[in-house]
């Protein structure tokens, strides 16, 4: 009997534990699960630049807009996006500071190297070693995409390659309130519409 008692005891605790473990897991997990939104002030960050440069977004503000591509190199649509990047860095590089951030998610800088000799990619290119700023953007898949305007505001998640063109005059158009920006709901950036 006593040995039953303790196995039920032993039991108890196990399941307890691994309850513990489950519930930490998924509080781990709510933290800045959602993505930024449209309108809202970009988190400011510095990260090196696989060629050891540092980038610190907010050195971008009232200078010109930044296009932050969170990206990993086994994801099939981060791979399809390559030739736009590029073409944007072609286009639009004085316009507009792109940076590919690699999420780290199993990945590393051999892979990296790699994906940059196989894709010979004319931008800048940062990994996240720990997905700090990955969370903070609440980025949740790959690709994902943020342009921040010259304000420091957050004017589009995802589609960028689609609208840049008929939007970067307007993202580097320098607010001339300190008010915080205000969205409308619903509101939405296409390439017929400015926002």
């Amino acid at each position: 009997m006593g040995r039953v008692i303790s196995s039920l005891s032993e039991l108890s605790s196990l399941v307890i534990r691994s309850l513990a473990l489950i519930l930490v897991f998924n509080l781990s997990l709510s933290v800045n699960a959602e993505p930024l939104k449209v309108g809202e002030i970009a988190p400011n960050f510095t990260i090196n630049q696989i060629d050891n440069a540092p980038f610190k977004l907010s050195e971008f503000k009232g200078k010109q807009s930044v296009y932050l591509v969170f990206w990993n190199t086994w994801c099939g649509h981060c791979m399809k996006k390559v030739p736009q990047l590029m073409a944007i860095e072609r286009e639009f590089g004085d316009q507009v500071k792109l940076l590919a951030i690699n999420t780290s998610w199993s990945d590393s800088l051999a892979d990296i190297s790699q994906f940059q000799a196989r894709f010979e990619a004319n931008y800048a290119i940062a990994f996240d070693e720990n997905a700090d700023i990955t969370h903070r953007y609440g980025v949740m898949g790959t690709p994902t995409g943020f342009l921040i305007d010259i304000n420091g505001v957050i004017k589009q998640v995802d589609g960028i390659t689609h609208t840049l063109a008929a939007n970067i005059e307007q993202w580097n158009r320098v607010s001339d309130s300190e008010e915080k920006p205000v969205v409308l709901a619903g509101a939405v950036c296409d390439k017929d519409r400015l926002c």
